[in-house]
């Protein structure tokens, strides 16, 4: 399910910070998920959800940057 708008979020440090707590958990996570996963199919998925999740910790990173500046 793709939208063609985006919308922000607005988030305070702290927020980003348990975010990105939990971004690396979920990373951990499907790390673990991919080498246990014996079907191909499921495997791939696997790496499309972590590539996504790596993509938005990046976005989260450079928000957390910008809002460390702000303060």
């Amino acid at each position: 399910m793709h939208s063609t708008t985006h919308e922000h979020l607005h988030l305070d440090s702290e927020e980003l910070g348990i975010l990105g707590e939990l971004l690396e958990s979920e990373h951990t996570k499907l790390l673990i998920e991919i080498r246990h996963s014996h079907h191909r199919a499921f495997r791939d998925e696997l790496r499309h959800r972590l590539d996504v999740l790596e993509q938005i910790a990046e976005h989260c990173g450079a928000a957390a940057g910008s809002a460390k500046e702000k303060e």
